[in-house]
């Protein structure tokens, strides 16, 4: 009995218990709630500052992403006229110019034949290609330079444009490869029999020397030598050049070759704004050309060019002294380039059609006729002329003007290079990302190709 009034009253207990914690429970106390409070706030704290973190780091992620793909790369390297030359087209450039050089590289390193020479080649093209990053630049700068230009004077390429001149390469290509191959001729050498020596036959003996002790005879040095007797010059007429009509297509062959071309292709886009490029400035070169006068003075002219001014003094003393014949000194200047000027029977020269260097000495009072001048400067080499004759007024030849207007398309561009208006602005931070991402383009193409 006392036992199970034992159980009774700690069942009451406990009733009571669970009823005080309800009653406490639905009325806590101040201090109950003060305490519940602050936990709320202290997770609140701790999960904003969690998510501001996160926020935090997601912008620095975010805003390093941004600068490195559009920031960045959209920064101007140079300003042409106010207009801007973006980092990321100049790296494009540079990754394109960058993989040619490597090609060179390449085919000069695997030059078995002459060592030497292709490891002075690739020893070239490396130390070019340190100087790549500023010769792109300049390059940029005309391409900006010669679009501006072109868009005032109302010069647009169009799409079937670049079509054409599509259509062009492929057609030269498909010539060159139609082309048969010639085929040696093997020819039999038929060999030497041996004939039997007849009797009493004797050698030829060797060709007596002369006594060293005999005196020889000494020139006498007043005596005149005989001098080289020089070839005579002949007028060379000048080949009257006619205009020939490029090789094409028909629509479905060029279609094909097309398809066939763009799989070889990095980039489709780059290939054709190349070509729209080279276009612009034949268009530019083409309406100088169309500027310049059709007639005035010209010159009848021989020219000798050379690298130095010691060449050029070696040539007038063997023109001049030693009596050589032209065409001779003429062969040993043609195995030297030097910037493109020929040295030769130039014929009939037009007033701006060379350099003002030779402008200012050829059509110069000054100088006599028929007499080789002194040598003198031209750009980078050396000259020495001999004027034949003048005509103060003179029909010029189709070649005489392509070349006066190249000189004036030159001498704008070199003008417009040097303006005030070109703002370049190419920080050694800008160079080494550029080069950094154009030497990774090269490797990542070289490794796929590998694989």
């Amino acid at each position: 009995m006392s036992r199970e009034k034992g159980n009774v009253e700690s069942g009451r207990d406990r009733d009571r218990r669970s009823e005080a914690a309800r009653a406490a429970a639905a009325r806590p106390s101040a201090r109950s709630l003060s305490r519940a409070a602050r936990e709320r706030r202290n997770q609140q704290i701790l999960l904003f500052g969690v998510g501001a973190i996160g926020v935090i780091a997601a912008l620095v992620v975010a805003f390093g992403a941004y600068r490195e793909t559009v920031g960045f790369p959209g920064e101007p390297v140079a300003l042409v006229a106010g207009q801007r030359v973006s980092l990321r087209s100049f790296t494009d450039d540079l990754s394109e110019e960058m993989r040619n050089l490597q090609s060179q590289v390449a085919a000069s390193s695997q030059n078995q034949q002459n060592p030497s020479a292709a490891s002075s080649q690739v020893q070239r093209l490396i130390e070019s290609q340190e100087r790549l990053p500023e010769e792109i630049l300049e390059k940029n700068i005309q391409k900006s330079l010669i679009a501006q230009e072109a868009t005032a004077r109302g010069i647009i390429i169009s799409r079937t444009d670049v079509d054409a001149k599509v259509n062009e390469f492929l057609s030269i290509q498909r010539d060159l490869f139609s082309q048969p191959t010639p085929t040696a001729t093997v020819t039999s050498t038929p060999r030497a029999t041996a004939t039997e020596t007849p009797e009493g036959f004797v050698p030829p003996t060797a060709t007596p020397t002369r006594d060293p002790l005999t005196p020889t005879a000494t020139l006498n040095p007043l005596t005149q030598t005989a001098t080289r007797t020089p070839f005579p010059t002949r007028e060379t007429p000048t080949p009257n050049v006619t205009a020939t009509i490029p090789p094409t297509m028909v629509p479905d062959d060029y279609g094909k070759a097309y398809e066939q071309l763009k799989k070889g292709l990095r980039s489709e886009d780059r290939y054709r704004q190349g070509l729209e490029d080279q276009l612009m400035r034949d268009r530019l070169r083409e309406s100088f050309a169309a500027t310049v006068p059709r007639s005035g003075p010209a010159a009848q002219v021989l020219r000798i060019s050379t690298s130095t001014r010691d060449e050029a003094l070696v040539a007038r003393l063997q023109l001049t002294q030693f009596d050589y014949p032209f065409e001779e000194v003429v062969a040993q200047a043609g195995g030297r380039v030097v910037e493109g000027e020929n040295s030769g029977d130039l014929g009939w020269v037009a007033l701006g059609a060379q350099s003002r260097e030779f402008d200012t000495v050829v059509f110069s009072s000054e100088t006599p006729l028929n007499v080789w001048s002194e040598p003198f400067a031209a750009g980078n080499h050396f000259e020495l002329v001999f004027v034949k004759g003048r005509q103060d007024n003179m029909t010029y030849e189709r070649d005489n003007i392509t070349k006066m207007g190249d000189r004036a398309f030159k001498e704008w561009l070199s003008e417009r290079e040097a303006s005030a208006e070109i703002v370049r602005d190419l920080s050694a931070q800008e160079r080494q990302w550029a080069v950094d991402r154009a030497s990774k383009g090269i490797i990542e193409t070289t490794t796929q190709r590998g694989t």
